[in-house]
């Protein structure tokens, strides 16, 4: 393997000599290069915009609105509708725990622990 490169080498005439050279005094003057062009006054910030401005106004206003929906849409709720929910949903935690094996030991247990 070392004849083969010896010999590439030889062929294209890089015998042992760097391919990559830097013009002299190449990095003596980089940092001057690179600091000549640096803006000379620090540049302002940008003002922000108006929806930038009234983002926590607009969070507030639909949070708001959401609550408000919530409410106009549980409160009208007929008095068959809640009872068919609340059986749903007893009946839904009660396949949900049998499916994960938990017994109501082991939700008291859960209840009590200290996190």
């Amino acid at each position: 393997m070392m004849s083969e490169e010896l010999y590439i080498n030889k062929l294209t005439g890089k015998d042992k000599r760097s391919v990559f050279t830097v013009p002299q005094g190449y990095f003596e003057q980089l940092g001057r290069q690179v600091m000549s062009r640096l803006p000379q006054e620090e540049q302002a910030k940008p003002t922000p915009g108006k929806v930038y401005r009234l983002r926590p106004w607009l969070y507030a206003a639909v949070f708001a609105g959401v609550v408000a929906l919530s409410v106009t849409l549980f409160q009208n709720r007929p008095e068959e509708d809640s009872q068919l929910v609340d059986n749903f949903s007893e009946s839904y935690v009660d396949e949900a725990a049998d499916y994960a094996m938990v017994d109501n030991q082991d939700i008291y247990a859960y209840l009590l622990a200290d996190f």
